[in-house]
């Protein structure tokens, strides 16, 4: 039913999809207020932000609600896009020189990202007009889980799987090794908590479990790591910022980890209101 419904909303046209997302948006924005089906941005905000007033709590999670909503519309239309609905629907704000540099001089690197405004269809976009990217992503037994990677899946994006089975992302660890050697571009996502034990940081005042694998690609390929994010701006679009390109080379490890949670953190704070807040890390 879900694939149905996905393969409808590739006929309708995108303004038609942000519409429809501003006029469900109140509903959403209730279930979000209540805390219900999981969506906790309503509770994590004012923990997070604790020297902000309740007015300005309100409307970031007012913004933010809206912006989720639109974020789903458009993952909606992710499987079908066209080539072109991508190219057009994102753009590059700042950085491109960094980026350009980086591509030719055909080493491999990482592009690290984080889960702000729609880091996948600025996957989409770089992949269709530079290279294919090489994605990890998680992976379980779920029904949930095995439809959100059918959606992610095409448009020049290869997916890594990982997993809750440290052999399996071992092996996709190996994988982005022998991918950065050859020179190829690895997407990395990297700003969720780990589980288990392993790589420390801070967030926002927090102390987290941080994904170890930029730390282990950095120390073992010497590859450059490019930050990047994305912003939807007044029309609706994804704009892609990237930052000056930097080492993880695992000769002071504390100070590799605050290059990576200083680059989430300073843009997140930024631009709380399209941040994916689906971990509380501030109980």
């Amino acid at each position: 039913m879900f694939k149905i419904i996905v393969f409808l909303f590739s006929f309708i046209p995108m303004p038609f999809v942000m519409f429809l997302a501003r006029l469900a948006y109140p509903v959403f924005y209730r279930a979000v207020k209540k805390g219900k089906w999981g969506l906790k941005a309503g509770r994590i905000i004012p923990k997070v932000f604790k020297d902000m007033d309740s007015e300005w709590h309100e409307r970031v999670v007012k913004a933010n609600s809206l912006h989720l909503m639109k974020f789903a519309g458009e993952m909606l239309k992710a499987r079908f896009a066209s080539d072109r609905l991508v190219s057009r629907k994102c753009y590059i704000a700042s950085g491109k020189e960094f980026l350009d540099e980086l591509y030719r001089s055909g080493r491999g690197f990482v592009i690290l990202s984080c889960h702000l405004g729609n880091w996948e269809w600025a996957a989409a976009y770089l992949a269709l007009n530079y290279r294919t990217l090489y994605a990890p992503v998680f992976v379980e037994d779920s029904k949930g889980n095995r439809l959100l990677n059918w959606i992610r899946a095409g448009h020049n994006v290869v997916l890594l799987e990982a997993s809750r089975d440290p052999r399996v992302s071992a092996l996709t660890l190996m994988r982005m090794i022998e991918l950065l050697n050859r020179g190829e571009i690895i997407y990395l996502v990297a700003d969720q908590e780990a589980l288990g034990e392993g790589f420390k940081g801070r967030l926002f005042g927090a102390e987290i479990n941080i994904f170890g694998g930029p730390f282990i690609l950095g120390r073992k390929t010497h590859a450059p790591f490019l930050p990047m994010y994305s912003l939807r701006d007044g029309r609706d679009k994804i704009a892609l910022h990237f930052e000056m390109p930097f080492f993880l080379n695992g000769e002071n490890l504390e100070e590799d980890v605050k290059k990576v949670t200083g680059f989430f953190e300073k843009n997140i704070a930024v631009h709380p209101e399209q941040y994916l807040w689906s971990q509380d890390r501030w109980r």
